[in-house]
This record gives structure tokens, C-alpha cells and sequence, in this order.
């Protein structure tokens, strides 16, 4: 007899599954540590991912109630095979992502070395010997326009992170959810393991000669660079002490590769191919680059080395099986097929 589609798992699901074997091979001690703070913190990420995908499914049914085809719609969100998918979607996103905040917290534990020197290096080579980071940095020092990037630089994350969730979770065709899940899911879980295989701070840490004259203008940025540097350090004071300070999962710390611009470039790449919104989502991709630059999170090859992955995570995840382009802006009126 066949095996039922709806019990098959994805490559998603695998790879998040041994992405945690990875983690507790590499570190046991981490077992008791993940074992204790998983219910509250997992829990919280699939609640995250649950209000996307409402969000996602009300703004659908509405357009769909315009154009006419709300019934055909709502046909589709009621199946068994959507609801399953969407089901398994939602755990599997918070089990990412909480492997993904684990891996990279532990990034200090599971190699010590630090390789800042070298990625300034490499940026300087690519600015034929001067570095393009404080060549930007110095181009965009006008304090107005510093302060216009202090105030909006997590800002302009929110599109890719709250939308795209939550335009994919919703999307009735199944070959399309998947593709995206697979993509996104390689995304940030090699991204991770690329963290801990060259660790570094980042620009702003290693070399804060560039950014003190800018403190004034940086504040919300050099803030938050402070409170994940106190974390960083209660990581390693967690080596030597049992009474270490409290860690928070979610302040770990890690420039290569940039995984704020991988994500923008991911998003960019779906919605240029899907809706009429991927030159938004370009620009926003290049805000973030430029701004990660300018906060000192990230040298420049990390910008780089972001959005190559994100790119061949696109190309894998899009090639098979090939998806056609436009493929979310009709979707069918029939349920996707379980065979």
C-alpha cells in the first residue's frame, strides 16, 4: 500500500531534526540546558509563526472575497492535507528557530577562536587595500542621516520577517509551501553552523576606534551591541562558573555570514518571482546591507556571504521540483494534489 503523502516527512523536517543531532553531538552538555528552557521558548515561537499564518490566511480571504473566490479558497484551508501541512510548518519554523538561537549562542563553546583580523582583511582586499566599511562609514557620517539609520535599521527587518512568514504559511499550493520552507529552513541552519565555523563579532566589537566617534548618533545600536556582548560573556563565564549570570537564547552573537541580508535576499528573491513587490523588497535588501555596514554588525564579505546562500538556497529549492513563475498569484481552486 502506498504511503499516505500527509505522513511522509519533508526535507524541512529532516534536516531540522538532524541539524539538533548535530548540536547535541557537538556539545552534550547543551542537553540538559535545551531540555529546561524548550517548552516556554518553543512555545512562544509557534504561537509567533500561528498569528503569522492568520494573519496571512485573513488577508488572502479577503481578496479572494473581492475577486470571487473565497468559496474555492476556503475549500483548500479546510482540507486535511492543508491543515496538516500547516500544522507541521508551524512546529517545524519554531523547532528552526530554536536550534538555530541554540547554535548560534553556543558558537563560543563549540570553537573559541575568532577570525575578525582576518574578514577585515579580506574586506580591505576587496577595497583594493582600504576598507570599504570605513569608506562608508565616513560617506554616510552626516549625523542626521546617522541617526535616520540608528532609528531604522531593525525597522526595515520587519517586512521580511513578519510578511514572508506569513505570506508562504498561507499560500493554498503545496509545492510552493514546501519549496519556501526548504529554502528558508537551509537558510538559516547552514547559516548557523557557517557562525560557529568561522566565528566573529563583528566590525563594531574588534574595531571600535571606527565607531566611538559615532556613539552619539548609534545609540539605540551600540545599546543593543552591548547587551548582546554581556550575554556573550555570561556564555563564556558559563564555562567557569556554576553560578553564571543569565543567558538570554535570542542575544547571540555572529557576523559570518550576515543572515539579516541573506534573509532580505531570500525574500526578495520569492517575491520578485511571485508578486509585483520584489522591487521593494530589493531595496530593502540594499538598506540592509548599507546599514549593516554603517551599525558595524558586519563586515562587507558578510553581506556577501549572506546573500550567495541565500541564492543557492533559492536555486535549490526552486529547481526541484521546478515551480513556475507566478504560480502564487492563481492559485487553484481545487485542494493540492496528495499524490
Amino acid at each position: 500500500m502506498k504511503f499516505p503523502q500527509i505522513a511522509r516527512p519533508y526535507f524541512f523536517e529532516i534536516f531540522t531534526v538532524v541539524n539538533f543531532i548535530l548540536l547535541f553531538l557537538a556539545y552534550p552538555a547543551i542537553m540538559r540546558t535545551t531540555a529546561a528552557t524548550f517548552p516556554a521558548i518553543f512555545v512562544s515561537l509557534v504561537l509567533c509563526f500561528l498569528v503569522q499564518v492568520l494573519i496571512g490566511m485573513a488577508v488572502r480571504i479577503a481578496f479572494a472575497r473581492r475577486r470571487g473566490t473565497m468559496r474555492d479558497l476556503l475549500a483548500i484551508y479546510r482540507s486535511r492535507e492543508w491543515i496538516a501541512d500547516t500544522v507541521r510548518m508551524i512546529f517545524f519554523s519554531g523547532l528552526c528557530g530554536y536550534a538555530y538561537s541554540w547554535i548560534k549562542l553556543a558558537i563560543p563553546l563549540l570553537h573559541r577562536r575568532l577570525y575578525d583580523q582576518q574578514l577585515w582583511n579580506i574586506d580591505r582586499a576587496i577595497g583594493f587595500g582600504y576598507s570599504p566599511t570605513v569608506f562608508m562609514v565616513t560617506l554616510f557620517s552626516s549625523p542626521w542621516l546617522m541617526h535616520v539609520i540608528d532609528a531604522t535599521y531593525a525597522t526595515v527587518l520587519v517586512p521580511a520577517f513578519s510578511i514572508i512568514p506569513a505570506f508562504f504559511l498561507s499560500v493554498p499550493e503545496r509545492r510552493l509551501r514546501i519549496a519556501f520552507m526548504n529554502s528558508n529552513t537551509l537558510l538559516w541552519l547552514i547559516g548557523a553552523w557557517l557562525y560557529v565555523a568561522i566565528p566573529a563579532l563583528g566590525p563594531a566589537y574588534s574595531f571600535p576606534e571606527v565607531w566611538l566617534p559615532l556613539a552619539p548618533m548609534l545609540e539605540n545600536t551600540q545599546l543593543l551591541q552591548r547587551l548582546l556582548m554581556m550575554n556573550y560573556r555570561a556564555v563564556h563565564m558559563s564555562l567557569r562558573a556554576a553560578n553564571a549570570e543569565p543567558i538570554n537564547l535570542f542575544f547571540g552573537v555572529a557576523a559570518f555570514p550576515s543572515l539579516h541580508v541573506g534573509f532580505q535576499v531570500l525574500a526578495w528573491l520569492w517575491m520578485r518571482r511571485l508578486t509585483r513587490w520584489g522591487t521593494l523588497f530589493g531595496l530593502l535588501t540594499v538598506f540592509t546591507f548599507i546599514g549593516s555596514l554603517l551599525t558595524g554588525w558586519h563586515y562587507v564579505v558578510d553581506g556577501i556571504a549572506g546573500a550567495l546562500l541565500a541564492s543557492a538556497r533559492h536555486v535549490a529549492a526552486t529547481r526541484v521540483p521546478a515551480l513556475p513563475r507566478g504560480s502564487a498569484a492563481r492559485p487553484s481552486p481545487h485542494p493540492p494534489s496528495t499524490t
